[in-house]
């Protein structure tokens, strides 16, 4: 074999997946894997670490197809078992190249792992570039001929070279579909079966997102945006429809709304060329009116995520969103109005939030009543311009903490970690209430809400904190924070 790709994601050691068991197979190395095919080398395959076994499965398969090279897609969260699967490849023999949003945005971190070469940026063509140069040389790197491919990272007589960026794919419909095989598929719809009863399947439309959001890593696409023409994702949609049926589909897109035309054309083609199928993407508060949600209705949008991430507008300015509270109350109201569900992202924690702050980000949330929310805490991440602001506040990792929250920095925060908890907890009571108060359901929970949210809400701006005041364990439990309220009030 010239290429084994390979996650480090395991299932099994995500708690917060396995609660609420929504999980799609990576699409990025699924592209690598169909290009690399398209090009030259049939010999590739993608190693899925999903619903594997642990890491001893991963070194049982390289030894079972002893590829020349290992491919590794990585996240930040995924870094401490992205190393024992470094080191059980190199055990084997294997090369390792490392790409991905994680080795993207920190390759000296990768390269620390005893990774070969880290790929930044995009990975078709480099990926090409690198299987090229190993077939030509007998499968091992010359590390002199490697500064002359653009766009990655490696070790040479003890200097780590970085060689100049490559440019982006021109054009992104002569990419192949990615390489999906039933075998990959079939574990990730039996878990959605056994949770939901329904499948889905995932699938992007562009690459990269125009907006300066100070938090969002751009490791792999930087500030670009491309986006494939219409009747390609609609050839893709059909093709998806024949091979696996999935229920739904999910197009990962950053920004799904963000060119209108490009939008209403998709849903007249997808109408016309049958191919309605109930979707659902991720969308941008100013970037939605009547007749878009009206047409994404017909085409099959049953729910529409927003990355609102606060109900402060000095927040969302500091987090350079370029929209106001307004415009997410709006898209709020014309989202339930085109009856199409609505999710919102919200964050906590960012620099410079005070109480008030997270009070309007509740009060925003209670009245929006979106039938999903997905909260998190705000933390650094390397290249990022919030990474910029907080360095001088970075803490050394404590032992054991990359096992906790795998490459996640540890930051001073204003509020412990506890704060954010109980903002979390307040935020899922207030909207509870909320649409029990809508839905007229005076039963025992709404009493029981009466009574709790009084106290929470006094506890709240009592909870100890000033300003200027820093708490070095702030960010001590980098676990997940994320967390899912579904539908009606009491499905959590």
């Amino acid at each position: 074999m010239d290429l084994l790709l390979f996650n480090a994601y395991f299932l099994a050691d995500d708690p917060h997946e396995q609660e609420i068991m929504r999980p799609f197979p990576p699409l990025g190395p699924q592209y690598v894997a169909a290009f690399l095919r398209a090009n030259g080398f049939p010999d590739v395959a993608f190693w899925d670490s999903t619903f594997r076994s642990g890491i001893d499965a991963f070194e049982a398969e390289i030894r079972r197809s002893r590829p020349r090279c290992v491919g590794l897609y990585g996240h930040t969260v995924t870094r401490p078992v992205a190393a024992r699967m470094v080191e059980a490849a190199r055990r084997q023999g294997a090369r390792v190249i490392a790409g991905g949003p994680d080795p993207s945005s920190d390759p000296d971190a990768y390269l620390g792992l005893g990774v070969d070469v880290c790929v930044m940026g995009e990975g078709e063509e480099t990926a090409r570039e690198l299987m090229e140069h190993l077939r030509s040389r007998g499968g091992d790197f010359d590390r002199e001929a490697l500064r002359t491919v653009p766009g990655i990272a490696f070790v040479h007589r003890g200097e780590r070279v970085r060689t100049p960026a490559r440019a982006r794919f021109p054009d992104l419909d002569t990419l192949p579909h990615p390489l999906r095989e039933r075998d990959d598929i079939e574990p990730y719809f039996e878990a959605w079966r056994r949770r939901h009863g329904r499948t889905a399947m995932s699938l992007s439309t562009t690459r990269g997102c125009p907006y300066p959001c100070t938090w969002c890593s751009k490791g792999v696409f930087q500030d670009s945006f491309r986006r494939r023409a219409v009747d390609r994702v609609v050839d893709e949609i059909l093709e998806v429809r024949e091979r696996f049926a999935p229920d739904d589909l999910w197009f990962v897109d950053d920004t799904f709304t963000i060119r209108r035309s490009w939008v209403l054309e998709f849903c007249e083609r997808v109408v016309e060329r049958g191919a309605v199928t109930p979707f659902y993407v991720i969308g941008r508060v100013d970037a939605v009116d009547r007749e878009v949600l009206a047409a994404m209705k017909r085409a099959g949008c049953y729910r529409i995520y927003y990355s609102a991430e606060s109900g402060s507008q000095r927040v969302l300015d500091a987090m350079r969103k370029g929209f106001r509270v307004e415009d997410i109350r709006r898209a709020g109201a014309l989202t339930r109005e085109a009856g199409i569900e609505m999710g919102a992202f919200v964050m906590l924690g960012y620099p410079g939030e005070e109480k008030e702050d997270v009070l309007d980000t509740v009060r925003l949330v209670a009245d929006l009543q979106p039938e999903v929310v997905l909260l998190s805490i705000a933390h650094p991440i390397r290249g990022t311009a919030f990474h910029e602001l907080v360095k001088d506040r970075i803490l050394p990792a404590r032992p054991g903490a990359e096992e906790e929250g795998g490459g996640r920095l540890r930051w001073r925060s204003k509020y412990p970690y506890s704060f954010y908890e109980f903002a979390g907890r307040l935020l899922w009571t207030e909207k509870e209430w909320a649409v029990l108060r809508r839905e007229r359901r005076y039963g025992g929970r709404f009493l029981r809400h009466a009574i709790k949210l009084p106290l929470y809400r006094a506890a709240f701006r009592m909870y100890p904190g000033s300003p200027g005041v820093e708490h070095p364990d702030g960010w001590d439990r980098p676990k997940r924070f994320d967390r899912i309220h579904r539908g009606r009030a009491g499905q959590d």
